[in-house]
């Protein structure tokens, strides 16, 4: 699997979080100088990339949920992008809790996306590609945004009737992360021969 998802190029992640932290090694690593030596294992805030890497440093101390910037703290070496089968249970435990953290604090972001999405084909709007939203969630979503957009996720649930709307976001990008899909709206598809949407990058420009 690692050799396949390296023959694809990949975007570079600037801030990642710490999903878990193996000081011993992970001796079910794939790779066999993670086996023994300090692995993290990753994931990226931009474009949802699950990694692994190694400490730049012996005396390090990194926690699980810490957000690093690598541009500003070179403490962290990247050195592959992973499946979410690969995940430790530790982090396969924490990821949704990150990934609700990150949708807060992204909020501007995916509220953008329910403000500015557009159909993919004729028969599929972006929109439909969230859980729980069908043809009529839909028509009711394009009629409320048209009189005012939308503000903050409350809002969002409070005109259209949805429910929980972070919570869905969350299980989008879960789905996505499983590489079984053919469009990903938000996670960067190295696993997979989804065609990336880019929905998050198109609302900032």
């Amino acid at each position: 699997m690692g050799k396949h998802l390296l023959q694809r190029r990949r975007p570079r992640e600037r801030y990642i979080y710490v999903l878990d932290y193996i000081e011993e090694g992970n001796p079910l690593d794939r790779h066999r100088y993670h086996q023994g030596r300090p692995v993290l294992q990753i994931l990226g805030r931009d474009y949802f990339l699950l990694m692994d890497g190694s400490p730049r440093q012996d005396d390090v101390e990194l926690k699980p949920e810490q957000l690093l910037d690598l541009e500003e703290i070179n403490l962290v070496k990247i050195d592959d992008v992973i499946g979410l089968e690969e995940l430790t249970s530790v982090a396969r435990d924490l990821l949704p809790k990150v990934l609700h953290k990150i949708v807060e604090d992204r909020r501007s972001e995916f509220i953008a996306f329910f403000n500015l999405s557009e159909p993919l084909t004729l028969k599929l709007h972006a929109l439909e590609l969230l859980p729980g939203i069908g043809k009529g969630s839909l028509r009711k979503i394009l009629e409320e945004r048209t009189k005012k957009r939308f503000e903050s996720f409350e809002e969002i649930e409070s005109r259209t009737g949805l429910k929980n709307v972070r919570e869905m976001l969350v299980n989008r990008i879960m789905v996505e992360m499983e590489g079984k899909e053919k469009y990903n709206l938000f996670v960067y598809p190295v696993n997979s021969k989804a065609t990336f949407l880019g929905s998050l990058e198109r609302v900032r420009t």
